[in-house]
């Protein structure tokens, strides 16, 4: 499956079901009355996290995503069966996005996010029976479910992140400090996609996860290179270990990362050094590099060199910040919230000769009312006239045969 960090498509949520308007009919009781149920609400689509999956691959080509509607209400008060959910599953680490900025950040296993909410199923005329209006011969509709374009961006989770300029050896670090086997050769590009490598060693409280970062060049925090692309991962991780080709400027190589971790503002990371190809190297160079990086550690990811004791010391680092970082994680809420307007007030506003009203409150009852019938209308501009809709277009100037729009609803003012 091939590596995707990012994906974009539009999520629609399921219509609600239509209330019904029945009858009682049967042959002894003439009086039955109104039986119409209620519509049934539409599905979600929902994200899960899940550690089955490692890529975005499985979204990377949908155009939309939407889920069941809900049925229509019937007679004998029967309700209609709500829509099935549209369950997407999603690497944990991934975040989600709308134009308004981040909705969710699913780091967790086992999270899920209800990414468009499904509309409201309308109620049958049953619902509308009183002692005064006894054969109701209206009901409402459902409500349309939520819309929107999501950006699905996945990060990499992981302890230890390995950044280096291409070439600097990460991949063979990696094949050597875990289980992970990555291709690795004397290529002359650097690796294109994060690879994962758990460190399980016996002596250890708990395994921890290694990833080899692609390749940093000079500007990738300006966008150069896979810029972003390997910054968003980098992000993740709780330590970095920056990986010096030892036999090849490592000073150069230094500043570069240093340079460009600042720029996208993760020098505050705790970071660790290595000194990688030290085979390659006599023992002068060795003792100059020792002098140059005092707390750096030197090994050679070919024939194994200080392999065994930059695991242990990535071991320790990775479960110093865990059990640093464990009080805050208790103390956060794993729930997620979407924050919506929560203003309902009425607004009118003079448009193209006629009135436009807005207001949630008010545009819901629109869409829920059923203009076709006679009954349903008037009901509906009793209810607008409650509102307080009535006069306020009024006092915006509104005049009987004006055009008010409300909603995706048109009709002539009275």
């Amino acid at each position: 499956m091939q590596f995707v960090d990012e994906a974009r498509f539009v999520v629609r949520a399921g219509r609600g079901g239509d209330g019904s308007v029945s009858f009682n009919r049967e042959k002894y009781k003439p009086r039955g009355g109104p039986d119409g149920g209620r519509g049934g609400d539409g599905g979600s689509v929902v994200l899960r996290s899940t550690e089955d999956l490692v890529t975005l691959e499985p979204h990377a080509h949908r155009n939309l995503v939407k889920a069941e509607r809900g049925a229509h209400g019937s007679g004998n008060k029967r309700a209609g069966e709500r829509g099935e959910d549209a369950v997407m599953e999603v690497p944990v680490g991934t975040l989600v996005f709308n134009g308004e900025g981040l909705l969710a950040d699913l780091s967790g296993p086992d999270e899920s996010f209800v990414v468009a909410r499904g509309g409201e199923g309308g109620r049958g005329n049953a619902s509308f029976a009183t002692s005064t209006r006894q054969a109701p011969a209206f009901r409402e509709k459902g409500l349309p479910g939520e819309e929107r374009e999501i950006r699905l961006e996945l990060r990499v989770l992981s302890d230890v992140g390995l950044v280096g300029l291409p070439n600097a050896g990460k991949s063979s670090l990696l094949a050597a400090l875990s289980a992970a086997r990555p291709k690795v050769g004397d290529y002359p590009f650097t690796t294109l996609v994060p690879r994962l490598g758990v460190v399980d060693e016996k002596r250890y409280r708990e395994p921890f996860v290694v990833a080899d970062i692609p390749g940093l060049i000079s500007g990738a925090s300006e966008g150069r290179g896979l810029g972003n692309r390997f910054l968003r991962h980098v992000a993740r991780a709780r330590l970095l270990a920056l990986v010096l080709d030892g036999s090849e400027d490592p000073e150069g190589a230094d500043a570069t990362l240093r340079a460009e971790l600042y720029a996208a503002r993760l020098s505050e990371k705790p970071i660790v050094v290595i000194l990688n190809k030290v085979d390659l190297l006599d023992e002068e160079l060795r003792q100059y590099l020792r002098e140059t990086f005092p707390e750096a550690t030197q090994v050679s990811a070919v024939t194994g060199e200080g392999v065994e004791e930059l695991r242990d010391l990535l071991e320790e680092r990775a479960r110093e910040l865990g059990e640093k970082d464990q009080p805050a994680a208790e103390a956060s809420s794993r729930e997620h919230r979407v924050f919506r307007p929560a203003w309902k007030g009425l607004r009118v506003e003079s448009e193209n000769g006629g009135y436009a009203v807005f207001g949630e409150d008010v545009e819901r009852l629109v869409m829920k009312t059923d203009w076709e019938s006679q009954e349903g209308a008037e009901r509906g501009w009793r209810v607008l006239e409650r509102m307080g809709v009535v006069t306020a277009l009024r006092k915006a100037g509104a005049e009987p045969g004006d055009e008010v729009k409300i909603g995706d609803v048109e009709f002539d003012f009275r």
